[in-house]
């Protein structure tokens, strides 16, 4: 593949340049999305929320050297060395019982300080418009089932895609994840939560609609799941 080709150039470039790389390896492992913690909780409004249906894509992804800051305006798309990429993106079933396998990373030894990631769109250097990497017919997010209080019980389903606000950017950025892969390094486990996806969304609040409730382009729900999705360490990773 034409990226995988322009990743491996760039990883044989960068450890052959004199900026803290010597005696680096080329290295690959597995990705993988662990499954959700717990499809039934209760959130912070007191609804109890039920999922029958949770969806992540996820990717593509870059490890980075940099460590972020906020005393820097750029400090949060600055990656410093890239240690790794996954340049494709998959479907992630987080009801399932096992890990979910997402692809293969390659990238060199060296301290992880960041991650930066897209939710299947992508938006390239260059490019008029964001790149869809994901599988046909799949989108960024969905969650569906149904959240009960009081005796009343809401079915919703959500789908949301989540694009990169710029060409050149990704749609997490800056998220720190400190990690040493090595030669010896098989698998770097993603976990994320429904909950926390959920947490800007109050049931209480939404407006009156068929049921299951579903999301408008451009509405304030739209907007509050993209938040939960994007902010707040959405994903964590823990390598092997």
């Amino acid at each position: 593949m034409k990226w995988l080709a322009i990743l491996t150039f760039s990883l044989l470039t960068l450890a052959g340049c004199d900026q803290g790389t010597t005696g680096r390896e080329m290295i690959e492992y597995d990705v993988a999305g662990a499954p959700e913690a717990d499809p039934t909780f209760t959130d912070d409004r007191g609804w109890e929320i039920t999922l029958t249906r949770a969806e992540l894509t996820f990717g593509p992804l870059v490890f980075c050297s940099h460590q972020p800051t906020f005393l820097k305006s750029d400090s949060l798309t600055d990656c410093g060395q890239v240690l790794g990429e996954l340049g494709a993106a998959a479907t992630w079933d987080l009801l399932a019982a096992d890990d979910v396998p997402l692809g293969r990373l390659t990238g060199i030894t060296g301290q992880v300080h960041s991650a930066q990631y897209d939710f299947g769109w992508n938006w390239p250097a260059g490019l008029g418009s964001p790149l869809w990497r994901g599988e046909a017919g799949a989108a960024s997010l969905t969650l569906a089932g149904t959240a009960a209080k009081g005796g009343v019980t809401h079915a919703f389903d959500f789908t949301l895609d989540a694009k990169p606000r710029a060409a050149g950017l990704y749609t997490v950025a800056g998220l720190a994840a400190e990690g040493s892969p090595s030669p010896a390094t098989t698998r770097v486990t993603l976990a994320v939560s429904a909950r926390k996806f959920l947490r800007y969304i109050d049931f209480d609040l939404l407006e009156e609609q068929a049921e299951p409730f579903t999301l408008v382009p451009g509405s304030a729900l739209e907007n509050q799941l993209r938040l939960g999705l994007t902010t707040g360490t959405p994903a964590t990773f823990t390598w092997r």
